[in-house]
């Protein structure tokens, strides 16, 4: 009964450990939503519903208010910037200056397509998700065709993210799954409740919850706290170690290890 009850309480134990974060620097910004930063340190912003990048030198500008409000902006690739908008249903890809590469609106396909999500892919592709046939596709930006990988879908995406091979999405209940760009769909597992989260690798995430984060294992199935000093967090970013929070018009940027 001892050996049970101390088993019992190192599980707890592990459950509640707390991921030390050490504090960088802290930046002055003035935006409506600070995004993130990409690989080569770029920080990307909307004010007003224009899209803001920062580099140390020189500051990048994107405004289309005739396609409404940006719904998201995928710059994994800063040489080919994916910006969606929802209620207009159209893409348009940026270059590193922010200047307009191509617009695509869905709405002109000789098939309907209501888009859902929209992220970059690899081999000048985006992935997209219609709401239409609850169907994942590739879209072909050179060739303006798509194709469908993936069936019908049983439950509507709740929060998306995607690599160059892979499309990441958790539905309503919280299920995790990715499919490939050749269509193979793997179901990860399932995830905490959360207000607002990022993947990190391995189907592993950090996410918000009642403005405190969290690294998430999805092998173990267990929480860690991460130890930083902001009690509201609007946003939270996370890249190669290093953990971007924006709260009132500054980011505090934290270096931690995950496990």
């Amino acid at each position: 009964l001892f050996i049970l009850i101390l088993n019992l309480f190192c599980f707890s134990m592990k459950g509640q450990e707390l991921i030390s974060a050490t504090k960088q620097n802290s930046i002055k910004t003035v935006c409506d939503v600070f995004l993130g930063f990409d690989n080569q340190l770029n920080n990307y912003s909307i004010k007003n519903n224009i899209l803001t990048k920062n580099s140390e030198t020189i500051t990048y500008q994107y405004n289309n208010l005739g396609l409404g409000k940006i719904t998201r902006v995928d710059f994994q690739n800063p040489l080919q910037i994916v910006v969606f908008y929802k209620n207009f249903n159209t893409v348009v890809l940026l270059d590193n200056q922010l200047n307009e590469i191509k617009k695509i609106d869905f709405n002109l396909k000789s098939t309907p397509i209501n888009l859902e999500a929209v992220a970059l892919s690899s081999q000048n592709q985006i992935w997209i998700y219609d709401s239409i046939s609850s169907k994942i596709g590739l879209y072909n930006v050179n060739t303006d065709t798509f194709k469908w990988i993936s069936t019908m879908l049983e439950n509507p995406i709740l929060y998306y993210e995607s690599d160059y091979t892979h499309f990441y999405w958790t539905d309503i209940n919280l299920n995790l799954y990715r499919i490939s760009i050749y269509g193979t769909i793997e179901k990860l597992g399932n995830l905490p409740k959360f207000d607002a989260i990022q993947f990190t690798k391995n189907g592993n995430s950090i996410y918000k919850t009642d403005d405190k984060l969290y690294y998430y294992d999805l092998t173990s199935k267990s929480s860690s706290k991460i130890a930083i000093d902001e009690k509201i967090i609007s946003k939270f970013f996370f890249r190669d170690g290093i953990l971007s929070i924006f709260t009132q018009n500054e980011i505090t940027n934290y270096k931690i290890i995950l496990p």
